[in-house]
């Protein structure tokens, strides 16, 4: 009797094994598919926020006309700093002379009585 309730405890145990088994490898299956349907999701994001972007950056370059007013406004501001910084050099001695002047001719005559 102990020899066929050994051969049961034996075989249960195998069983035992065999199922976690399964279940191990039914769990492996079960992360390598979400994995699988995470990097597609991830794919298709990307895609979609590409395409997103493409639309719009086009519908950003249609409402304001294009890089040419970019361009331009570039440009102008450019040649704008370039006059301010040249008036600014051309007028520098004139300030200096202008301040040293108010600062050495002081009017030393007393105001009148009221």
């Amino acid at each position: 009797m102990s020899g066929t309730g050994q051969d049961g405890i034996d075989r249960l145990l195998a069983a035992e094994m065999e199922a976690t088994e399964i279940v191990s490898k039914a769990r492996k299956e079960k992360q390598a598919r979400i994995k699988q349907a995470r990097d597609e999701a991830e794919q298709e994001i990307t895609k979609f926020r590409q395409t997103l972007e493409q639309e719009f950056n086009a519908a950003q370059f249609s409402n304001l006309g294009g890089s040419d007013k970019s361009a331009k406004l570039a440009q102008t501001t450019e040649m704008q700093i370039q006059d301010i910084k040249r008036l600014a050099q051309s007028n520098a001695a004139n300030v200096s002379k202008q301040i040293l002047t108010w600062i050495t001719n002081v009017d030393v005559t007393p105001p009148p009585k009221a």
